[in-house]
């Protein structure tokens, strides 16, 4: 989409002028015609879907982090210490809220509504899940 340059005075486009005037700083063509946003943009909306109650006790700063180990999990990208594993699950310690755990799912899970996870941690239901990746949740402490 191609937005016409702001001109003096809150006026759009080139205004009309005088055969005498000679300013050519007045208006500057655009360079690009995109307009982009930062790469946190999307964890930032993902923070905003998270219950009050990890809002009260993580950061925005901490949260892109969190999402960012979340999905590198999910990947295969890197490796943490199972506290917890089902027949399609795995069940990972949640680093940034204590109390709280990731479960990630694999990708061949019929039924994501009712898991059974072997662990000797108590976990609890899930109390959030990614609206982009349905295999990433946020399972809480049942203590």
């Amino acid at each position: 989409m191609k937005v016409p340059p702001i001109g003096g005075f809150s006026t759009f486009g080139v205004r009309k002028l005088s055969k005498n005037f000679t300013n050519t700083n007045f208006i500057k063509p655009l360079k690009k015609d995109t307009v982009t946003f930062g790469t946190n943009a999307r964890y930032i909306k993902r923070y905003s879907t998270l219950p009050d109650e990890i809002k009260d006790i993580l950061s925005p700063s901490d949260a892109i982090d969190m999402f960012r180990d979340m999905e590198y999990i999910a990947k295969g990208a890197i490796k943490r210490r199972e506290v917890g594993i089902g027949q399609n699950s795995r069940v990972y310690e949640n680093l940034w809220i204590p109390g709280y755990f990731i479960l990630i799912l694999d990708d061949d899970t019929e039924d994501k509504n009712s898991i059974t996870i072997y662990s000797k941690e108590n976990i609890g239901d899930a109390i959030w899940q990614d609206k982009d990746d349905a295999r990433i949740q946020i399972l809480k402490c049942s203590s």
